[in-house]
């Protein structure tokens, strides 16, 4: 035991001594649940839809629902759709509300078509309800027209029987026929007798409602597209940039404690040079490993791919590269290979959590914000516009420019990690 005691020791003193692995050990699994707690209490999400004259009442029955609804005319509604700034479009055409989604996201599809369905059910019912109340107020009113009449038909006939009592009185009629009595006539029904007016609570009543039936068709992708395909390319990225961060990283480190890198640091090579090295090595072997997943993903697994393979690759391997320089960086950084894990906690995970795997519209504005700041995203969000929309390179140039402005700026952190290192 006091053996085993002594090495506990030994590991208690390394942690003592290494401030930063204890930092790193405690915020890393805070970080990430505290991410996870923030992602998984947003809100439900609530469509955005474009209306294209739409009936006011339609209108009413989806933002009764919670949705979005703008009312814009059918060119601006289509370049709204394109864009993505809205989920669908509804154009309602006699009784057939024809709605095009942008299909992409199954979820949001989903969304969709199930406030759809709910706001046309509310819909008919009311107005089925309406119909009814204002066929039951008219017959009430005729009810009470007939009370009223019947109330006068009464009163004429005691009047009449009045009449014929004077009659009777007066001299020199008696040779005159006699007049028929009011009581021989035969008697009208009474108004609560009548069937149409007894229980105008049970009138059923049949009318032809506004939406009759949703057609739906998809801008992109098919019904058939199912959460997987939405999430496939967002996977391809992040795996491919997890995995070259690891490689990088722990080779890295590997290199330093066998002795290699500090031999190569005292050689005539630049910092710069040394970073370039590693990055060309490092990144000839992204590049296959990024050819061979995708191939695999879409010949093997079946993730869709809607745009140029060649521009797939263009991406993934700029993910790759921006992962690789980070890892330079985190390698330069770390002292040992269990820091260069903790260092992925943090700079990697959150992006991971923040990229696209979950849906960031419904979540407050700052994560919003955070996601717009990291590489992965824009890397997700350019592979989603290739594979899923069949985007071309003048679609994701911005997300591609932003990719490479992040290789630069963590390849001259690594750069001068690496010069700060020789000249010490």
């Amino acid at each position: 035991m006091r053996k085993a005691f002594a090495v506990m020791l030994r590991i208690l003193q390394q942690f003592s001594h290494d401030p930063r692995t204890i930092v790193l050990f405690v915020v890393a699994p805070v970080l990430v649940l505290w991410l996870f707690s923030a992602l998984l209490n947003a809100p439900a999400y609530h469509p955005s839809i474009a209306a294209v004259d739409l009936p006011q009442e339609v209108t009413d029955a989806l933002t009764a629902e919670e949705a979005s609804v703008r009312a814009v005319d059918a060119a601006k509604a289509h370049r709204l759709l394109s864009k993505g700034d809205v989920d669908a479009v509804c154009v309602l055409e006699g009784t057939v509300l024809e709605v095009t989604v942008e299909g992409s996201n199954p979820s949001r599809t989903a969304a969709v078509a199930s406030t759809l369905s709910t706001a046309v059910k509310t819909l008919s019912l009311a107005g089925r309800e309406r119909a009814q109340s204002q066929i039951t107020q008219h017959l009430s009113e005729a009810q009470g027209q007939f009370d009223a009449l019947w109330g006068q038909l009464g009163t004429l006939r005691d009047q009449l029987e009045a009449l014929r009592g004077q009659l009777a009185e007066l001299p020199g009629l008696a040779e005159l026929p006699n007049l028929p009595g009011l009581a021989e006539l035969p008697n009208l029904p009474n108004p609560s007798e009548l069937p149409i007016l007894s229980d105008l609570s049970s009138l059923t009543v049949e009318f032809t409602p506004t939406v009759e039936e949703i057609s739906l068709s998809y801008l992109h992708g098919t019904s058939e597209w199912g959460s997987f395909d939405f999430f496939g390319p967002v996977f391809i990225g992040i795996f491919i940039f997890m995995f070259v961060f690891i490689t990088s990283g722990m080779s890295l480190v590997t290199e330093r404690l066998g002795g290699t890198m500090e031999r190569l640091l005292v050689t005539p090579i630049r910092p710069w040079q040394l970073v370039l090295g590693f990055c060309l090595g490092f990144g000839l072997v992204s590049l296959i490993q990024a050819a061979i997943v995708l191939w695999a993903c879409i010949a093997l697994i079946g993730f869709p791919n809607e745009g140029s393979l060649a521009l797939v690759v263009m991406v993934t391997f700029s993910m790759a590269l921006v992962s690789l320089c980070l890892g330079l960086l985190v390698s330069a950084l770390a002292k040992t290979a269990f820091q260069v894990i903790q260092f992925m906690l943090v700079l990697v995970v959150p992006q991971i959590l923040l990229s696209g795997v979950f849906d960031l519209t419904a979540a407050p504005e700052w994560m919003r914000v955070l996601s717009a700041c990291f590489p992965i995203t824009h890397g997700a969000e350019a592979l989603r516009a290739v594979m899923l929309r069949g985007a071309g390179l003048e679609q994701v140039a911005l997300d591609f420019g932003i990719l490479w402005a992040f290789v630069a700026a963590f390849f001259l952190l690594a750069t001068l990690s690496f010069s700060r290192r020789k000249t010490h």
